[in-house]
């Protein structure tokens, strides 16, 4: 018989776990679909099958993976949702029981696991080379079927990334390689970083192994057209204070940050720190050259959110607040400057994916009309904000939360012609809709609503792969 989930800020209301998985063939649209929206909109998220141990502390990044598949074809939607079948959901559904301490907590491991097996899949989703990978940055890859969900299993392009993968690679538009990176890639606490180049085909292409200064949990990386930029940030990871029972992973306000800039085709000999003032983002939204600068815009903050320092206590909100933020490397002073971009509360930056790495026009993210005290609560709009003319447009509905927008291009379009998608989680009525909205007039509305059958619970990132 499964335990109950404890009272927890992150396991109530839109976070709370669903706990099921469903097939719905024909879903309720309202509004029109756009006849040129061909294709599926994946969202991964944690959806935790049991419950931690009592002493454990829960955490919004732990849970099993579970990813939300729309599919839209010929005027007409499907949604299907599956765990991801990992090493660890598998041993626990075996138990009957959770076995694994919260983010990988060794403190709390049954005897029966090993910390090596904690894998949860549950942060990002990528298509790449007709395939499908559910990712989460201490394992590698785990592919899944594209149309089913079915998992298939652990993809290490020969073995080029076994270990730890980021859930944020970089696509090149137009090449169509795949850049990524895995932090403590030579064991927990490791400061070595493996660089990775995937083809267009979906093969190992290079492989580099480099250092931070100091073992930071790297969440994202920047691409240019010339340049991979690896941000060292004061988020630090601790084995030792794993084994206290304390968060392994916290922030060490002593700690300086570091831009590790490096050819994107260069090797180790060719990497190039670069330190700066403390200073924190999760998610970059894209990167750019100009002259010889590389330009990074970013959903930044002055501390990590979610995060504890090293002596347990919680960011203040103001200083957890993240907001578009513009990061500038100076490659000839050998300097970093941070600039403000829009003091609107955001998340999830994303970009019209057909320019990542070039100079981009426009920013989507979902944001905050409505200021809160926490993340707890969520972001009610979804916004596109124009580089050129610093204006932000938002579509608000007072009392909802939106996830993270995603970026579906009409054919043969200039950048940000096409489509915003964002799940819509409805507290009124305990109800979630997948929304369309015109990227260049996202105030003007959803074109199309496509309602979720049950309710999609708050979760991370999102894909669209066009049919």
């Amino acid at each position: 018989m499964a335990a109950p989930f404890p009272k927890h800020p992150f396991l109530t209301g839109h976070a709370a776990p669903f706990g099921a998985e469903l097939d719905a063939p024909d879903l309720i649209v309202t509004g029109a679909l756009p006849a040129d929206l061909q294709g599926t909109f994946y969202r991964n998220g944690p959806d935790p099958l049991y419950p931690p141990h009592p002493d454990d502390k829960y955490h919004p990044f732990d849970g099993d993976g579970m990813i939300y598949a729309f599919k839209i074809a010929d005027g007409r939607v499907s949604l299907r949702n599956r765990w991801v079948r990992t090493p660890k959901f598998r041993a626990e559904r075996a138990a009957g029981r959770r076995l694994f301490g919260v983010l990988g907590n060794p403190r709390f491991n049954d005897p029966s696991v090993s910390p090596a097996e904690y894998d949860t899949a549950n942060t990002h989703i990528w298509p790449h080379a007709g395939r499908l990978f559910a990712l989460m940055e201490g394992c590698p890859p785990t592919e899944l079927d594209p149309e089913t969900l079915d998992t298939i299993g652990y993809e290490t392009f020969d073995g080029a990334t076994a270990g730890p993968f980021t859930a944020h690679p970089k696509l090149d538009p137009a090449t169509g390689e795949l850049f990524a990176f895995g932090w403590s890639a030579k064991g927990p606490g490791s400061t070595a970083l493996r660089y990775n180049v995937i083809d267009a085909a979906g093969e190992s292409a290079s492989t580099q192994w480099l250092d931070q200064p100091y073992c930071s949990m790297m969440h994202d990386m920047a691409l240019t057209e010339n340049f991979a930029v690896f941000p060292c940030l004061p988020l630090a990871f601790s084995l030792e204070r794993a084994m206290r029972g304390q968060s392994p992973t916290a922030w060490e306000e002593e700690r300086s940050a570091f831009f590790g800039v490096m050819p994107r085709y260069g090797t180790a000999t060719d990497l190039r720190w670069i330190e700066a003032d403390p200073t924190f983002a999760y998610h970059i939204a894209n990167a750019f050259e100009r002259g010889s600068e590389i330009v990074i815009d970013v959903a930044g903050s002055r501390k990590a959110p979610l995060m504890p320092d090293s002596s347990g206590r919680q960011p203040a909100w103001a200083d957890a607040r993240m907001t578009l933020k513009r990061w500038v490397i100076d490659l000839a002073a050998g300097r970093m400057r941070e600039e403000s971009i829009d003091d609107q509360s955001l998340q999830f930056p994303r970009i019209d994916d057909r320019v990542n790495g070039r100079t981009n026009r426009f920013i989507y993210f979902n944001g905050a009309a409505k200021e809160a005290n926490s993340r707890i609560e969520g972001f009610d709009s979804v916004s596109a904000f124009d580089l050129e003319g610093g204006v932000r447009r938002s579509y608000t509905v007072d009392g909802s939360f939106f996830g993270e927008p995603v970026f579906a291009p009409r054919a043969g379009g200039r950048e940000g012609e096409g489509y915003l998608m964002a799940l819509e989680w409805r507290p009124s009525t305990h109800t979630s809709a997948l929304v369309i909205l015109d990227a260049r007039n996202v105030a003007d509305g959803p074109i199309a609503e496509i309602v979720a059958p049950a309710r999609v619970p708050a979760g991370f990132h999102c894909h669209w792969r066009p049919a």
